[in-house]
């Protein structure tokens, strides 16, 4: 008889060969890395040929009070993460939230993580954030993958990933922000659900809305989902219908933890005190950024943003015709959720970044992209855009 550590290092040793003969697997590690050294290369050139200010200042780059890596190889390669929202996930995984100070519009699982793993790699937070970011990306690339093919086949799966990985600002998913963690999250609540595993899909969905307060609306195309299992009649509803609820709870609980335990205002105070943003409807929003563009004041950026959500907004239309309804709700009420939320300065803020999510897009392209002229397409200007966007962010420059 095998004794106990023996059998779970053979256990372990099955999986890990039964892992690395999975193709889905294999193409999602290869992308990432491939994406990781060309991006890190990329950055470090553009950081050292342009010799942008990256001192510390509270305006144009805000430290938060983290430490700054600086020289050697540090700076080119780990320092140059250090930008914007990557900032403020840190000071809370390494001094928590205040109640006054905006941190609370950040959602905890991701500096949770950030501050476990930090302290196994001896309190270097920024290499914790970027290691849990990698990991996430390949298992949201492999979802993807995996998603992609039940629908349209495995050459479709391979190349919706190469989509999501060179889509402009893709680059955010190699970044210490929320993309690649919130979107696995997602995609394997979907994948769950595929599966009819309502329970793990429930807790999966309650985990995406512990990191970003629009994992809420996932409820919505999985309760389609489980409806749709059984007929749509109630006599076939199961307690497992319960699972669902689980989703909109993540988001519950934090805002109940930041009113009862950090004493801060209600989370639309903080938006509009700290943030400058109002909720409005998402109508106003697309007329704002219409005048904000024609205006002498029109940016890149604001322009971008607004081609970016034209783009998805064409695409949900899409998902409805070409993927089963899911994706289509999905689609139609993250944009909404979305477009919601409107700042002073530029209406439609982030949201060539926030797109990232919208996964049913990327299917339908790589369903798109047998066809040749399709593919260049799409591959020329998102690499060309993804090469200039991230070259911004190296050199503190907002793009998303």
């Amino acid at each position: 008889m095998k004794a106990p550590v023996t059998e779970i290092a053979d256990s372990v040793r099955a999986w890990a060969k039964k892992a690395a003969s999975d193709p889905a697997l294999r193409y999602a590690v290869l992308v990432f890395i491939v994406m990781r050294v060309v991006i890190s290369l990329w950055m470090a050139l553009v950081l050292a040929v342009s010799g942008a200010p990256t001192t510390p200042d509270d305006v144009p780059r805000p430290y938060q009070g983290i430490e700054q890596v600086t020289g050697g190889l540090g700076e080119p390669f780990l320092g140059v993460w250090q930008r914007f929202d990557t900032l403020w996930y840190l000071k809370i995984a390494t001094v928590g939230y205040a109640p006054d100070d905006g941190s609370t519009v950040y959602f905890p699982l991701y500096p949770l993580l950030i501050k476990l793993l930090g302290k196994a790699v001896l309190d270097n937070y920024l290499v914790a954030a970027l290691l849990i970011s990698s990991v996430a990306y390949v298992g949201a690339l492999y979802c993807l993958y995996r998603l992609t093919d039940i629908e349209f086949g495995e050459a479709a799966g391979r190349r919706s990933v190469i989509y999501l990985s060179i889509f402009p600002t893709a680059f955010f998913f190699l970044a210490a922000y929320t993309e690649s963690l919130f979107l696995l999250l997602t995609l394997s609540a979907f994948y769950c659900a595929k599966k009819k595993r309502w329970w793990l899909a429930g807790v999966l969905g309650f985990l995406s809305s512990l990191t970003r307060l629009q994992g809420i609306v996932i409820c919505i195309p999985l309760l389609y989902m489980y409806l749709r299992d059984k007929e749509f009649q109630v006599s076939k509803l199961r307690p497992d219908l319960l699972s669902l609820i689980l989703i909109p709870g993540g988001a519950a609980l934090f805002l109940a933890y930041q009113r009862l335990v950090i004493g801060a205002a209600p989370l639309l105070s903080t938006y509009q005190m700290q943030l400058y943003a109002q909720f409005v409807w998402p109508c106003d929003n697309i007329i704002a950024t219409v005048q904000k563009v024609m205006s002498p004041e029109g940016t890149f950026i604001n322009v971008l943003n607004f081609g970016t959500i034209c783009l998805f907004f064409a695409m949900t239309a899409v998902s409805f015709r070409h993927l089963s309804p899911e994706y289509g709700i999905y689609m139609a009420v993250t944009i909404f959720v979305l477009l919601s939320r409107r700042t002073t300065l530029q209406p439609l803020v982030s949201m060539s970044r926030y797109v990232l999510i919208l996964f049913p897009a990327f299917m339908i392209w790589g369903r798109w992209g047998s066809n040749p002229r399709f593919q260049r397409f799409v591959v020329y200007p998102s690499v060309a855009l993804l090469l200039y966007l991230s070259g911004q962010f190296a050199m503190w420059g907002w793009v998303g």
